[in-house]
């Protein structure tokens, strides 16, 4: 029996399995908190409009001779590396660059870009773009460490979340994290987010080795999102900083990357969308993003990403639009397990009334959020959810939340009903 078995049987196995999985819980919550945050490697932050040009100059710096540049096509012909290219160009330092990343990056583009990786003789890594172009980066940098273990040899403990302390550090290369966008927080966190699309999974590699080592936060990048992608990351930003502090695996570090996160959304969303080229905002927003990945480096997460990810996986749909339409959800749900927490969080970002009561200051910040989706075009249910995928989605939740440190635990039937709740069927009762 695979592992990935034992633990659905295990997790699927009524009141029993709830308990077993609540105690496994409570125990990677208190070992995050108490080794996690000083396991992640230490990583440079350089920040302002324009940084991007110093990429080459933090390469050579660190050794590299040569960079395989891994984005999107679409970013690669509108011109949104030409400030790095051509800082690069000004070094005299070469790169090749892979622009075959899909949204939802697969095992296939990550082999190809190892290959180019290989046959243009590079020593060093650069994600360029959104979570998809670094998660691919940093799947490459594995490839390299471990050349005669494929990713999806990486991903098949438990099928989504294998945690690998890995002995390849010196292995991997450099990797420097460019994002374009300000939501996935990819560009500070140790795992990646890979699709099998033949069996319609992602897989969530997970190794402290691939924690990219620098970091370019240049608002200049995003100033040509459009509203809605900016919006989507945004909530996503926001939902990698929620789940971590309502958890058992929250720290006082962790806290502070999560209040930090949401108030900078809180604060500079509505500039951006007014005027997306406000630099000052968009910083701002870069920023926000950082810091939710600093929470799922310290604090993890919760249900609202098992449950997107494979809707996301199954549909083929946009990573933010399932979280913005979950995350209300999920945390409605939680009702009173979180409500302490979830009213901290409120009030440390002034989105909850100081004096209301911690229950009135939980619901206050769930508005928000809905509020947050209804102002800025996402979705508030997932109709794409099928009835015959409904256990489907249930195993695959079942598996990748087991070893996270939520306080509340569901049931396959609790699953499925929340699913249909997702999928809007309770809307106007």
């Amino acid at each position: 029996m695979r592992l990935e078995d034992a633990i659905l049987k295990l997790a699927d196995s009524g009141e029993v399995g709830r308990k077993v999985k609540k105690g496994v819980g409570m125990l990677a919550g208190g070992l995050m908190d108490i080794a996690f945050p000083f396991l992640i490697p230490t990583q440079d932050v350089v920040e302002g409009p324009g940084s991007s040009a110093r990429v080459a100059e933090i390469l050579k710096r660190n050794g590299g001779t040569k960079a395989l540049i891994i984005t999107d096509k679409t970013l690669h012909e509108l011109g949104i590396l030409d400030t790095m290219l051509k800082g690069m160009e000004e070094a005299g330092f070469p790169c090749a660059i892979f622009d075959g990343v899909e949204p939802n990056p697969s095992i296939e583009n990550i082999e190809a870009a190892f290959a180019m990786y290989r046959n243009e003789g590079c020593d060093c890594l650069v994600g360029f773009g959104g979570g998809s172009s670094m998660d691919a980066c940093k799947g490459v940098s594995l490839r390299v460490a471990k050349p005669d273990q494929t990713i999806k040899e990486m991903g098949r403990l438990m099928g989504y979340f294998p945690i690998s302390f890995s002995l390849a550090n010196s292995k991997v290369p450099y990797i420097v994290a460019v994002p374009t966008t300000a939501g996935t927080g990819a560009e500070s966190t140790v795992a990646a987010v890979i699709s099998d699309h033949a069996i319609d999974k992602k897989y969530t590699v997970t190794d402290i080795a691939m924690r990219p080592r620098t970091v370019f936060l240049d608002a200049t990048l995003a100033t040509g999102l459009p509203p809605r992608v900016t919006a989507v990351t945004a909530i996503d930003a926001v939902s990698h900083c929620v789940e971590g502090y309502i958890s058992y695996g929250r720290n006082p570090r962790g806290d502070e990357w999560a209040v930090k996160g949401v108030r900078l959304v809180k604060d500079n969303i509505e500039a951006v969308m007014k005027d997306g080229k406000d630099l000052a905002a968009r910083q701002n927003l870069c920023t926000a993003a950082y810091a939710g990945g600093q929470c799922l480096n310290m604090e993890t997460t919760g249900y609202i990403h098992p449950f997107c990810h494979k809707i996301g996986a199954k549909y083929g749909l946009v990573h933010g639009r399932c979280i913005g339409a979950v995350m209300p959800i999920i945390l409605e749900d939680y009702g009173e397990v979180v409500a302490p927490r979830l009213a901290r969080l409120a009030v440390a970002t002034g989105i909850a009334d100081s004096n209301a009561s911690q229950s009135e200051q939980a619901k206050q910040f769930i508005q928000w959020v809905r509020d947050f989706d209804a102002k800025y075009g996402i979705d508030p249910y997932i109709p794409e959810i099928r009835d015959e995928d409904l256990d489907e989605i249930a195993d695959s939740i079942m598996v990748e939340i087991f070893v996270y440190p939520n306080k509340k635990v569901y049931t396959r039937d609790e699953i499925k009903h929340l699913l249909k709740v997702i999928r809007g069927d309770y809307a106007n009762a």
